[in-house]
């Protein structure tokens, strides 16, 4: 997987007409909220961001998506088997998961300060745990990660067009080669 200043060099103003959402709401969502809140308000951007993934690379995915509900983790676990999402940032996807289910299914709304520490280390483990901790740490922290997931969304259209122009470029070498070939090009004088 690229580096994220990597995938920041790479992508130019057109790139950032492909974001599949509004990133300045994403960003008031995640300031004025609880941490619970913030954490569903991520998740939801998280699980749009690869469903998005799977439509935009996996051929017939609305078949897949048309027989019923899928949950987040089969949704991740899809885009791994098709090499779309890098496994240590679907790691950290699925303990996101794993911490939004808390909220969801055992009515628990708060947020340790242990669980924004574990999350964030496992996301950066070579930041000062600190950070998630200050005033917008945590949101801060989340929009990181929902803008990270979307840029390899967008990386990944960018490298699949390049292999699309990459195969016609073989083909139509081919076919010159064979032309030259077929036009004698190669003969050998008797």
């Amino acid at each position: 997987m690229s580096e994220p200043s990597d995938l920041f060099r790479n992508l130019t103003r057109e790139d950032f007409k492909l974001i599949s959402f509004d990133f300045e709401q994403l960003s008031k969502r995640l300031q004025g909220s609880e941490d619970w809140a913030k954490l569903v308000v991520c998740h939801i951007y998280l699980d749009h961001i690869i469903s998005q993934t799977l439509k935009d690379h996996v051929p017939n995915i609305d078949a897949y998506f048309a027989g019923g509900h899928k949950s987040f983790s089969d949704k991740l676990a899809l885009c791994q088997a098709h090499n779309l999402i890098d496994d240590e940032i679907a790691m950290t996807l699925r303990s996101i998961n794993s911490a939004r289910n808390k909220f969801a299914h055992r009515l628990v709304f708060d947020v340790p300060d242990e669980v924004k520490t574990r999350l964030f280390l496992e996301f950066s483990p070579a930041r000062p745990p600190g950070d998630v901790l200050t005033d917008d740490g945590f949101s801060n922290f989340l929009f990181t990660v929902v803008m990270l997931v979307e840029f390899e969304r967008i990386y990944g259209i960018k490298l699949a067009n390049i292999e699309r122009e990459a195969a016609f470029h073989r083909g139509k070498m081919l076919e010159i080669a064979i032309e030259m070939i077929g036009g004698g090009a190669f003969k050998s004088a008797n």
